[in-house]
């Protein structure tokens, strides 16, 4: 099964971003990761509407929006006037169904983020309406945390699921460990920080396309 990559675009280096994303983009990036986020659901802000429209210019490929909003009304219509192909949303954000179906009304793949700590049973009867599963591994606002282990037994879970009709993806401390380890297992998809040494001053010289190569092929 081919692993799908999406960088996540907060870690690149936003003094030459054109660059970034035609590189990322001609290596074989298959989505690309837009994190919003309000300063109230997380103590944080990353990306703002005016960089993902700049993204939206310099690709073909899907964008994805990760709202890590207290209110998510006041951002979907946004996400959809600037093209967003999936959209997520937070189940700790409350009213997740009403967003996950307006965002499938709207022509969109809706997309439901899970925090570490929340527990498979509180989300289980979301997930037939679901196009992909974002199961973070750390808590959702800051890059470069060290993932909380109590949530390996909730991705274990969701890989046993039969006939599952949703994607999962991982998202936070996501190394070319934990990459072999989980596609083995049956996830699909793996957002790319800097953890996986795609950024951040852990990359070695080497170009993003044989970086995303590697990951592709990495056994460990």
């Amino acid at each position: 099964m081919k692993r799908i990559f999406s960088p996540s675009i907060m870690c690149a280096n936003f003094n030459n971003l054109k660059e970034e994303i035609t590189s990322l983009d001609n290596a074989g990036a298959d989505i690309f990761h837009m994190d919003i986020m309000d300063g109230e659901f997380v103590p944080n802000f990353a990306l703002s509407w005016h960089d993902f429209l700049v993204v939206r210019k310099l690709t073909k490929k899907s964008l994805d929006v990760h709202l890590m909003v207290k209110n998510p009304s006041l951002y979907l219509p946004y996400a959809y006037k600037y093209g967003a192909d999936i959209i997520y949303i937070h189940y700790e954000s409350g009213h997740a169904e009403k967003y996950l179906k307006d965002i499938k009304n709207n022509g969109r793949k809706a997309g439901l983020v899970v925090n570490p700590l929340t527990d498979l049973e509180q989300f289980r009867d979301l997930l037939p309406i679901i196009d992909k599963l974002l199961v973070m591994r750390v808590n959702p606002g800051f890059a470069g945390q060290n993932a909380i282990p109590q949530v390996e037994d909730k991705i274990e879970k969701l890989t046993q699921i039969k006939n599952r009709k949703f994607t999962i993806a991982l998202d936070g401390q996501v190394s070319p460990e934990i990459i072999n380890k989980w596609s083995a297992k049956g996830v699909e998809e793996f957002i790319l920080g800097t953890a996986s040494g795609l950024f951040g001053k852990d990359k070695s010289n080497m170009n993003y396309k044989t970086i995303l190569s590697n990951l592709q092929f990495y056994r460990g």
